[in-house]
């Protein structure tokens, strides 16, 4: 019999998440209350606990799937864990081990991840960060999946560039608008929510820039369907990019930042760059003329990927089952919860 598994995630919305749960075909549950303001974190959190503790009450799983960060619903589900019996796997993002403003949760997050089934991370670098914790760690890039075409979205350009973007603070837009300065020809849709964008961006910006604002997911998809290829930039070292991994999956050519973990896994259909003006512009130059051969790349890299989640696959389920050699396979399609 499989033990009953859900996952939790504090957040509004998470693709890798919804990913994961989809693939494993057990339930995401997405907990999250209130503005993302800082005042109103403490009110927030507390709201948060209750309801993810009434999650647990509720649906008493053997295996719990949590995603850090925070780390407070870690906690959470060791405590309850500790009185119910229930295992957990953490899914560390890269923020969780490397950002500044996580760097004191992890003493916690190390005692955590010593009792955990295993924690979860997107490469060898924040592999080796686990490590020195302890051995149960497991790496996963990507996930297959298959994205919706979504609705058609109005493209006009010679070569159509679709920037994924959040505005963080690692994502050069400054040097991507001086950029397109020099390429008149092309079109540049960039994606995220303008109320995080610094004011001249919005105001001074090439005529060949558009902003698109936070796009739902029909738009969103059929953004990443209507371009050419996807610009996803970041000037951080050991960043993986959810945007260049949805990219795979839609068939469209990436240029990204030429940092070794995304040569790694972006080794086919994929242009490196060194986040300079000129180096952007120079990328862009050469994807329009290696698009063809950049198309077929990208398929062989999906097939790649489905490869690699086989045996990854059978490893994490395997483990959640408690048996090491046990080669069943999970088809449940996953129910999507949001607790607000």
């Amino acid at each position: 019999m499989q033990p009953k598994s859900i996952f939790i995630a504090w957040t509004a919305h998470n693709r890798r998440s919804q990913l994961i749960a989809k693939s494993l075909g057990i339930p995401l549950y997405l907990v999250h209350s209130l503005k993302r303001r800082y005042y109103l974190a403490p009110l927030r959190y507390l709201l948060q606990s209750l309801r993810t503790v009434a999650i647990l009450w509720r649906e008493r799983p053997s295996v719990v799937f949590i995603q850090n960060p925070p780390i407070l619903p870690i906690l959470i589900v060791y405590l309850y864990g500790k009185l119910m019996g229930t295992k957990y796997i953490i899914d560390s993002h890269t923020v969780a081990l490397l950002a500044p403003w996580w760097r004191w949760s992890l003493p916690l997050h190390a005692y955590l991840s010593k009792r955990a089934l295993t924690t979860i991370v997107t490469n060898n670098h924040l592999a080796d960060m686990v490590r020195q914790w302890t051995d149960k760690v497991f790496i996963l890039v990507d996930i297959p999946t298959e994205f919706p075409a979504g609705r058609p979205y109005p493209v006009q350009g010679a070569l159509n560039v679709a920037v994924i973007n959040t505005f963080s603070p690692d994502e050069p837009i400054g040097r991507v608008l001086e950029a397109a300065a020099g390429l008149p020809d092309v079109q540049f849709y960039i994606t995220g929510d303008p109320i995080r964008a610094k004011k001249v961006y919005l105001e001074k910006h090439p005529a060949n820039v558009q902003f698109t604002g936070f796009l739902p997911d029909e738009e969103y998809f059929g953004l990443l369907t209507s371009v050419q290829c996807v610009l996803v930039l970041t000037t951080d070292n050991h960043t993986m990019q959810r945007g260049a991994c949805e990219a795979v999956w839609l068939a469209k050519p990436i240029i990204t930042s030429d940092w070794p973990v995304l040569r790694e896994n972006f080794h086919k259909g994929t242009l490196f760059v060194d986040n300079s003006v000129e180096g952007i512009q120079d990328g862009i130059r050469r994807m329009r003329e290696m698009l063809p051969r950049l198309e077929e790349e990208i398929y062989l890299l999906q097939q790649d990927r489905r490869q690699e989640w086989q045996s990854k696959y059978q490893a994490l389920t395997n483990l959640v089952k408690g048996q090491p050699h046990y080669s069943d396979t999970i088809s449940t399609r996953p129910q999507v919860v949001r607790e607000s």
